[in-house]
């Protein structure tokens, strides 16, 4: 039962890892020494979509682990604990679904219709398209953010029940 504890502690390490990773090393030295924002938003938006799947193979992990660990430890001592970190990562799956599915989709839409960032147009449907974008790449941001509070509580709680 060790292993299963371990692997799952791992996934959400990883998947917090991954959060910050992107957010501090990532996206920021992209976007400032590229020499286009279309550029470096192609490129940002490719490496987002492969972290999300990364995202969706670490939540399974650590949803799945963490019920199989709730079911076999279901009478002892530390089943609150347990029952509180399996309801953690499901508001982490639906905020991750929400963020990664949900606004993405529609972000991808507008970054269509908007096409260049570096040369912004004058046309009443460009700056509409350019202000829903920034709009969702605020919620997209903001999702992220609680979601890395959510995921580190998980892997607290992980470590919490490991312990015991």
């Amino acid at each position: 039962m060790i292993i299963l504890s371990i692997l799952k502690t791992l996934a959400l390490g990883i998947w917090l890892g991954a959060l910050i990773m992107l957010g501090y090393a990532v996206a920021g030295p992209i976007f400032q020494q590229s020499p286009s924002k279309t550029l470096a938003g192609t490129i940002n938006g490719i490496i987002l979509g492969r972290m999300n799947n990364i995202e969706w193979i670490c939540l399974i992990v650590a949803l799945a682990l963490s019920i199989v660990l709730l079911i076999l430890h279901w009478n002892d001592a530390s089943r609150n604990l347990r029952i509180a970190e399996v309801l953690a990562i499901f508001i982490a799956s639906v905020l991750l679904w929400s963020y990664a599915a949900k606004v993405t989709a529609k972000m991808e839409t507008l970054r269509t219709t908007i096409g260049d960032f570096d040369h912004p147009k004058q046309t009443t449907e460009y700056v509409q398209a350019k202000n829903d974008f920034d709009k969702l790449h605020h919620t997209y941001t903001t999702l992220v953010g609680i979601n890395m509070i959510v995921i580190l509580g998980s892997f607290v709680l992980s470590m919490m029940n490991a312990r015991k």
